[in-house]
């Protein structure tokens, strides 16, 4: 089916790239060929590398950003997929932010990117008017980070008492361990799990082992979430990071055996454990190997129960 795309229109995006994006952080950004040259300031986003805020929705929105003394540099990008989206950004002082002295906006056909350098401390506000789907990020240069944060689980090798990092995503329905390090300038940090919209979800209590990692045992939501923190920067001044990745209970785990050796030039059926903790599921059972090549699977089919 032929789809228009260029001056005037905002896409197609393949539903893959949106798809990326989303689980990481990222944000699609629909430029027709006369904007390429402004893809500069896009891929300036990568030296930004903590993130203050992502938020994405097709209704209009306005969200608070604290901007705290150890932000030198930060950006405000916002896309959408269909004409006539706009996005304002305003100062702490109320001011509604343009091109001026230390302040970068450069306008797209289907969004806005605001750089300021050295922007003052305290909050600022975004409003978002999309007239379909709008992407929102913020992220800044600052040596106050949020730095990481996963769901972990003790070490099934000797070190029992060692935690590692989960593979794939946490199960839903049952409690998970999860672990955040910030910087040694986060003060006073509290956590919270917010939607694919940025509103909050839950809070969740972490307790500090050593004033940089937080962990503890929590309930998952029922939809897709990131993790937030809140704080204090050494002077006092309210702060917030959000840990780009996006995190979603699974109904369905797949349980690898344990290590088995096989000797070359052999066969051997190896047994996986699979687990639902949702409502009935028949599922398509695939297998592949570290080339790609396809691994028979028996039964191919598989139906579970509640």
């Amino acid at each position: 089916q032929r789809v228009r795309f260029g001056p005037g229109v905002c896409g197609p995006v393949d539903p893959v790239y949106i798809k990326a994006a989303t689980e990481t952080g990222g944000q699609p950004f629909p430029v027709s060929p006369a904007e390429v040259g402004k893809s500069s300031r896009v891929m300036e986003s990568s030296l930004l590398r903590e993130m203050i805020l992502w938020a994405s929705g097709n209704s209009e929105d306005s969200y608070l950003i604290p901007v705290d003394p150890s932000v030198v540099r930060i950006m405000f990008s916002g896309t959408f997929d269909a004409t006539g989206g706009s996005l304002t950004l305003i100062a702490p002082d109320g001011t509604v932010i343009q091109q001026g002295d230390r302040i970068e906006d450069t306008p797209l056909n289907c969004g806005r990117i605001i750089s300021v350098d050295a922007p003052a401390s305290g909050t600022w506000q975004v409003r978002t008017a999309p007239t379909g789907r709008f992407w929102l990020r913020v992220h800044a240069k600052s040596g106050l980070s949020l730095r990481d944060a996963e769901f972990v689980e003790p070490d099934a090798g000797l070190e029992s008492d060692r935690l590692v990092e989960i593979q794939g995503e946490p199960i839903a329905g049952r409690p998970a361990t999860l672990r955040v390090f910030v910087s040694s300038t986060f003060k006073r940090p509290t956590f919270q799990l917010v939607s694919l919209d940025g509103r909050p979800l839950q809070a969740v209590d972490l307790q500090s082992t050593d004033n940089l990692e937080f962990i503890g045992t929590i309930t998952l939501p029922i939809e897709p979430f990131r993790v937030l923190v809140n704080g204090r920067d050494e002077s006092g001044v309210q702060t917030q990071r959000i840990w780009p990745r996006l995190f979603n209970g699974e109904v369905v785990e797949v349980v690898p055996p344990a290590g088995e050796t096989v000797p070359a030039g052999t066969e051997m059926p190896v047994t996986f454990t699979i687990r639902n903790h949702g409502p009935a599921v028949r599922l398509n059972l695939v297998s592949s190997d570290h080339r790609g090549k396809i691994i028979a699977v028996e039964p191919p089919t598989l139906e579970l129960g509640a």
